[in-house]
């Protein structure tokens, strides 16, 4: 065997030596940590490779193997399976469970991860969705109910959504572009990123505290663990839904590629290189019976009239906005990483880091609508209907989208002494958001002298319900099918521009505070985070000008594609898909035959420019022996908040939008503490109580106050919509208690429970005062966000994990089994006026995104050539927005399975051909609302997606 290893941490080298000889290497990490070799070339057996490495230590070969070296301190006892110590790696494909497993082990906090080993043996392109196998993980799709929902953007732990988590790189916060919401979009970050994925659990003094959830931290990879390195991956594949709308039918791409070395005279220098493309192209048929609000169902009364109060209605659910989507989508996303890294010595070392990510999507989103009027005619059965009069609709909206992502994160420690560490970072994340939206609409019934729709007899339509799914028949087929039927509407322009920036700096000194060090220890250390949010729109909307000008722009049937669908919600009708060039180029050459609507006030109101400073000091103790470790701290967290809006003002008839700042800051002292008893070598008990904070979204701070008058409402004629920056932070106590049980190498049982009370909680609330609108004072509806909620969450978590199942016979010993469960129990209290105008708390039973219940199961294969894996994930059903007046409005989320196949075979030492199999069962997403989630929300096919392709690791020789 030919070696070439280069100057390295022992533990490194070992890593080295079982990547180029192919075996597996196992030795106890704790023995071996610290210790520098010198370079090893040439060519020998694997076992001499490992003995000269460990020359001089007190371990020695404990058991070997063709595929196997076992080492262990002291004295060899034969070839059969030796303890190692507490800490076992093992190098080759097992290594990713020991990995995360070590993590788990050795951390002060409870914390669970996934290695970026074991993410390559899974079907995952990106941190979301590799993620959502660690316990009490939860993923969601895009939260733009407007946009094709494929794939997973967002993270939930234990219950909490996204927007209530901190994720981080190495410790350093990445900005997110999203002007309304401070969760990141983690979908745009790409799994070759990582070393590991961490889930922090217990966030104590020295973490940032907005984490009711916890924290996401992403550790990049280190040329120090891994030696001279590369590896390269290429796939190709297809998804099952590509093609269902237009037949431009292409390839999905994923190429991905890292490189790592460690240079200098002393090899003191370490440099990772990665980088990655997919081009991910996919389409669906979808349905969504409503909008984003539920309000394609309504219930009547027994006169007539719509009501959303069940029990003073007939108790029968009506479809009135019966809507098909059709999507076509190419998502494209690139991004490059690299590290730089000095350790010219054990105490002191400086690293770089620096990464670039980018994500364009460019989808087109047809609609076929019916939109009838309120007469209503019951049907024979509970389950038909009619309505009488009705237009139909047919639009186009193109919304291409990009997000580009900056992160530079510098850290370094040095050891003063042997026990007085001092340790710094600074951090700059800078995130660009950009929509360009075009909207075309034709529609039947247009006046096109007022731009108002008139619903017409022919237009309505009798419909039928099946298992919560309408199905319509229009009254006249006929007059429906021809597009020379349907006139233009609108053509609309919105531009969306976001901009966010977190710039961070942070510092600690520890004394007495290491992992080997014993007795009373303690740190201090502060933080600040500087955050900018820019969020603005260009928004323009056009209208024929009048009837000549509307025959001169044309109906439907000249903008019509060749390819016309059949609606899934209305069965025999044609499904026109709009020509997007020719409804651009229409305006474009001919702006004379168009009018424009003034949305000033609009553009104006999505403005804000929001800057927050977060300075935090902290200080700790503890004391540590060899079974207790013990740690209680204290953080002070203070927060200041700065918002810009243009404000509305009317006077003598002259309206204005003057630049006005509001401000607001708020301070928290944040304890905790936690306990750990290491009961024997294998057995942990962890406790921990901490309070945490939830700072508001950016939107709920910066929203432009908007006014809309209507005089026909006698009450309140006046609405005032407004965001509110003396909004308070939510607040949580939570408390943790687990137990760790890592009864062989390569193995965990663990079980845990845990409890967040939460206070502050923020909703939208509506009181009754009085606003001034064009110089008169009307009384007005004043909706905002407040605090004022409670809310909560408990839960249980249990893993299982044994990555060789060696009481097996055979070859069924290579086989190894990860299963883990979470359990969640969440409310929170929901306040709204009711039509009497009285306000009215309501408990909803779980947190917005948050599921009863999570299950994952992996059985993988690892022998000789051959490596498998079937994985399973299953997320409970969870609340997706709640309705402010009745409860069955609620739109719930349905629970969701999904099966992930992979397999590989390794040709050569330095070559694999690899396999993978995304949504097995071609489950889609689906939501539901109704008196028991009986009513169709959306219905998205999501597709199975097949990749084949190689992966290289060419400085791997046999």
């Amino acid at each position: 065997m030919a070696f070439d290893i280069q100057s390295a941490d022992l533990a490194g080298a070992l890593n080295e030596v079982g990547r180029q000889s192919g075996m597996q290497i196992s030795f106890p990490f704790d023995r071996v940590a610290g210790h520098r070799v010198a370079p090893l070339k040439g060519t020998m057996p694997a076992a001499d490779a490992v003995r000269r490495l460990i020359a001089g230590t007190a371990l020695t070969i404990g058991e070997l193997t063709d595929e196997h070296i076992l080492l262990i301190q002291g004295a060899a006892t034969g070839t059969e399976p030796a303890e190692a110590g507490n800490d076992i790696l093992v190098t080759g494909l097992r290594l990713a469970n020991r990995r995360a497993l070590e993590s788990k082990r050795n951390t002060n906090q409870i914390i669970d991860a996934v290695s970026q080993d074991d993410v390559a043996q899974l079907p995952d392109v990106n941190i979301v969705e590799a993620a959502r196998r660690i316990p009490g993980i939860s993923v969601v799709s895009d939260r733009d109910s407007s946009r094709g929902h494929d794939n997973y953007q967002y993270v939930t732990i234990r219950g909490l959504d996204s927007r209530y988590n901190l994720v981080t790189v190495d410790g350093a916060q990445i900005a997110s572009a999203d002007s309304s919401y401070r969760g990141a979009q983690l979908a745009v970050l790409p799994a070759s990123l990582v070393s590991e994925i961490q889930v922090i659990k217990t966030v104590t003094a020295q973490y940032d505290p907005h984490a009711l959830g916890g924290q996401l931290n992403l550790v990049t990879k280190s040329a120090f663990d891994t030696g001279n390195y590369f590896t390269a991956q290429a796939l190709g594949g297809w998804t099952s839904q590509t093609g269902k709308v237009v037949p431009d039918a292409r390839a999905n791409i994923r190429a991905s590629g890292t490189g790592a070395v460690l240079f200098g005279a002393d090899k003191q220098f370490g440099f990772v290189l990665s980088g990655e493309y997919q081009r991910l192209d996919n389409s669906a048929r979808a349905t969504l019976p409503g909008d984003t609000g539920g309000a394609g169902w309504t219930y009547y009364t027994a006169a007539g009239a719509q009501t959303g109060d069940i029990p003073n209605s007939t108790g029968v659910a009506v479809p009135v906005r019966v809507q098909d989507y059709a999507f076509v989508e190419r998502r494209e996303r690139y991004s490059v990483n690299a590290k730089l890294e000095y350790r010219p010595s054990d105490r002191f070392g400086i690293s770089l880091f620096g990464g670039y990510y980018h994500e364009t999507s460019a989808e087109d989103r047809y609609e076929a609508l019916g939109l009838p009027a309120a007469a209503y005619t019951p049907g024979a059965t509970p389950d038909t209907g009619a309505l009488k009069t009705a237009n139909y609709q047919f639009g186009l909206v193109t919304q291409p989208e990009s997000r580009r992502t900056w992160l530079i994160n510098g850290n370094a420690h040095y050891d003063l002494t042997d026990r007085l560490k001092l340790s710094a970072g600074l951090s700059d994340s800078n995130a660009h958001y950009n929509q360009d939206r075009w909207m075309y609409k034709w529609n039947t019934g247009m006046n096109e002298v007022t731009g108002s729709t008139t619903n017409l007899p022919q237009y309505g339509y009798s419909y039928s319900v099946t298992g919560g799914q309408p199905t319509i028949t229009l009254n006249d087929q006929a007059a429906a099918s021809i597009a020379n039927n349907y006139q233009p509407r609108y053509w609309r322009h919105i531009v969306y521009n976001i901009d966010n920036k977190v710039r961070a700096a942070h510092g600690e000194l520890a004394w007495n505070n290491g992992a080997e060090d014993r007795g009373f220890g303690a740190d201090i250390g502060f933080s600040r985070t500087l955050t900018n949010v820019l969020s603005r729109a260009d928004n323009h909307e056009w209208y024929a000008a009048n009837p000549a000008s509307a025959l001169l722009i044309g109906n439907l049937d000249q903008y019509s594609q060749a390819t016309v669908l059949n609606p899934l919600t209305a069965p025999g009708l044609p499904f026109y898909l709009i020509d997007a060039g020719k409804a651009n180029a229409v305006l474009m050459n001919h702006p004379e035959w168009f009018r424009s609507v003034d949305h000033t006030a609009d553009i104006y109101a999505a403005y804000y420019r929001l800057r927050e400073s977060i300075t935090a000091g902290y200080g700790q103790v503890n004391w540590r022996s060899d079974a207790v470790y013990v740690q209680a701290g204290l953080r002070y967290d203070t927060t200041d908040v700065s918002v810009d809006n243009y404000t509305r003002t009317t006077a003598s008839g002259v309206t204005t939008y003057p630049l006005t700042q509001r401000n607001k800051n708020y301070a928290y002292p944040l304890p905790s503490a936690l306990a750990i008893w290491n009961v024997t070598e294998r057995m942990k008990l962890r406790g921990s109580v901490s309070k945490t904070i939830g700072r508001p979204d950016y939107g709920q701070y910066g929203a432009t106050t908007t006014m809309t008058l209507d005089t026909s409402n006698s009450a309140t004629p006046l609405t005032i919509s407004q965001g509110n920056p003396d909004l308070k932070p939510r607040q949580s106590w939570n408390y943790d208690v687990s137990y760790e049980w890592y009864f062989a190498p390569g193995s965990l049982f663990s079980a845990g429970l845990f409890l967040k009370n939460i206070r502050d909680e923020i909703f939208t609330k509506s009181t009754i005062g009085s606003g001034v609108y064009n110089g008169v004072t009307y009384a007005a509806m004043i909706t905002q966000p407040v605090n004022g909620s409670k809310a909560g969450v408990k839960g249980a978590e249990i893993q299982l994990i044994k990555d060789k199942l060696d009481f097996l016979p055979g070859p069924l010993r290579n086989l190894g089994v990860s299963i883990n469960a979470t359990w969640l129990d969440g409310h929170f209290d929901f306040s709204s006026l009711n039509s009497a105008g009285t306000l009215v708390t309501r408990r909803v039973g779980a947190l917005i995104n948050q599921p009863d219940h999570i299950y994952n199961a992996s059985l993988f294969y690892v022998g000789g050539p051959i490596s498998a894996r079937i994985a399973f994930n299953r997320i409970g059903a969870s609340p997706v927005s709640v309705d402010s007046n009745y409860s069955w409005r609620d739109i719930w989320a349905d629970e969701r399975d999904q099966i992930d196949l992979q397999a590989s075979y390794r040709i050569k030492p330095w070559l694999e051909v690899t396999s993978e199999v995304q949504n097995l069962t071609n489950t889609s997403f689906e939501a539901h609302l109704g008196p028991h989630r009986g009513l169709l929300q959306t219905r998205y096919p999501v597709g199975r997606t097949v990749w084949f392709g190689l992966v290289f690791r060419p400085n791997t020789r046999g």
